[in-house]
């Protein structure tokens, strides 16, 4: 007899988990590194014709947040490694869109993202000023910058899963 599912993932980072009414635009990767699906990318200030990642070394304000880097299912294989997650000791990253090209960033709708904590249904969402990551809890004063367009929708499994569903509320940039 088969095995019933009784946990589900919310999938992996930078997935579109539901398209009623998202909107997806393409804009280029003005950095001078990869970035990785699901990270919250902002406006290139310097160029102002592409898009980056998160600085810690200068920090973004929300105004310049765009969107968040997702996967496309109609990409080359290549662009999809087999290790759909970071981690130290795993060989592959997960997959990135590379520097100078084209990206495609969720600006409106909801995305799984990796999260460093499950946080709660309709939560807060900020990014950690010293490396970049998603968290749910606003730390110390000035430590994280809040995404205020973007709600937890459905908080990351507590069975080892790192991803969590957002939903971004409103374009920030229009």
């Amino acid at each position: 007899m088969g095995k019933v599912l009784s946990v589900f993932t919310n999938g992996f980072p930078g997935a579109v988990t539901r398209s009623v009414d998202d909107i997806i635009i393409s804009v280029r990767n003005n950095s001078e590194s990869d970035i990785p699906f699901g990270a919250p990318v902002f406006i290139d200030n310097a160029g102002a014709s592409g898009a980056v990642p998160f600085d810690p070394a200068a920090p973004q304000e929300f105004s310049a947040f765009l969107g968040f880097a997702v996967r496309v299912a109609d990409k080359t294989p290549d662009t999809y490694p087999r290790g759909q997650f970071f981690s130290a000791g795993s060989p592959e990253p997960q997959g990135v869109w590379k520097p100078n090209e084209p990206m495609d960033v969720l600006v409106r709708g909801t995305v799984a993202v990796e999260m460093n904590a499950s946080g709660a249904r309709g939560g807060s969402v900020y990014v950690r000023k010293t490396d970049g990551r998603l968290t749910p809890s606003a730390g110390a004063s000035g430590t994280t910058l809040l995404l205020e367009n973007v709600r937890i929708r459905t908080p990351r499994a507590a069975s080892g899963n790192t991803c969590a569903e957002v939903v971004v509320n409103r374009r920030n940039i229009l």
